[in-house]
């Protein structure tokens, strides 16, 4: 049978004390570890397999080890938010349970019953922009359950929660589009549901998109269309680009709605790029940098955005950050530089 690899065999691997490994396993406050030295115990796990025993370590502490993460498996924005999550908890020695909300109805709540089984520590979720029940809010309190929102609860100051700064984003995407081109852009907006209901990141798009405009002496121009597959609104887009006086900027609030000025400029012969330039206020649907000539995009963090709330909720279970520090966690978008704009 193979020898168990233990903490003292990734110490004297690493050249340091067994004290120092601990502290990089527990994070123990008020001993410092240098990056160096930090790195070398991470390889020297790495390179012999070392492996915590959970079940021990949660004797010790009262604590599962392991964080329910929720979400839509079909939002593949979840998939990218669980990446960086997955990344923070693999450095701290939790364990990521993936909870479906497509499990059914009260497939959320059930994640009280979890906890209240010692069966998690806490609870991340991956929400619809602007999402804020105040049922679910309550009963998260009740219990004092370690819990973080990402893109959930952005008003609230009860609730933990990782937001982007939807507002700035689109400030950042009419700088680099004016820069660029010198244009006024126009602002695309395209929905889904029958009646135009913006949630709260639509609503900081379009009032930043206004005041940006104003305070350059600029008319706004804000195309408002409810969104329809191609090519059921084909003649919709060729319309749009037919008329509009060449070359144009233009700025989607997704990228779905970029993929159809593309459609509409091909068959109305016109280059993106040239006479038409164009970027998202997001890569809703993961194919920006595949487009040719490829799109110019303000893109929501979510990888990083998990790592934020893997970090927050991890604060909270160890006790480093107390429950009612709620201070909501705020993170830059991404600007891509593309061929598009």
């Amino acid at each position: 049978m193979m020898k168990r690899v233990t903490s003292f065999d990734v110490a004297k691997k690493a050249g340091v004390s067994r004290s120092v490994v601990s502290a990089v396993l527990n994070h123990t406050p008020g001993i410092g570890v240098s990056e160096e030295k930090r790195r070398a115990v991470l390889k020297a796990i790495e390179e012999l397999g070392y492996a915590v025993d959970v079940h021990a370590k949660g004797m010790r502490t009262g604590r599962s080890q392991c964080i329910a993460a929720y979400g839509n498996l079909q939002n593949r924005f979840f998939a990218q938010m669980l990446q960086g999550l997955q990344k923070v908890c693999g450095e701290r020695g939790f364990y990521v349970l993936l909870c479906s909300a497509g499990a059914g109805v009260g497939s959320r709540d059930r994640l009280f019953e979890l906890f209240q089984q010692r069966r998690i520590d806490g609870i991340v979720t991956k929400d619809t922009t602007g999402y804020g029940d105040e049922e679910w809010k309550r009963e998260v309190l009740r219990l004092g359950i370690p819990y973080v929102s990402v893109e959930g609860y952005p008003e609230s100051v009860e609730i933990a929660s990782v937001q982007m700064d939807y507002a700035e984003s689109i400030r950042m995407a009419l700088d680099y589009a004016w820069a660029r081109t010198g244009l006024p852009p126009a602002y695309v907006e395209i929905y889904n549901r029958a009646e135009y209901a913006p949630n709260w990141g639509d609503r900081h798009r379009v009032q930043a998109y206004n005041e940006w405009m104003e305070a350059r002496g600029l008319e706004p121009r804000l195309i408002r269309r409810q969104w329809k597959e191609w090519p059921q609104d084909r003649a919709w887009w060729l319309d749009l680009l037919r008329h509009e006086a060449h070359p144009v900027s233009m700025i989607t609030n997704w990228s779905r709605a970029s993929v159809a000025v593309y459609r509409a400029a091909y068959e109305l012969k016109l280059y993106i790029g040239k006479d038409v330039y164009v970027m998202a206020a997001d890569n809703t649907e993961q194919l920006n940098e595949g487009l040719v000539p490829s799109l110019s995009a303000v893109e929501v963090p979510y990888a990083e955005m998990g790592e934020a709330a893997g970090r927050r909720i991890i604060e909270y279970i160890e006790g480093t950050r107390n429950l009612v520090d709620t201070e909501r966690i705020w993170l830059p978008a991404k600007l891509m530089r593309r061929e598009s704009m």
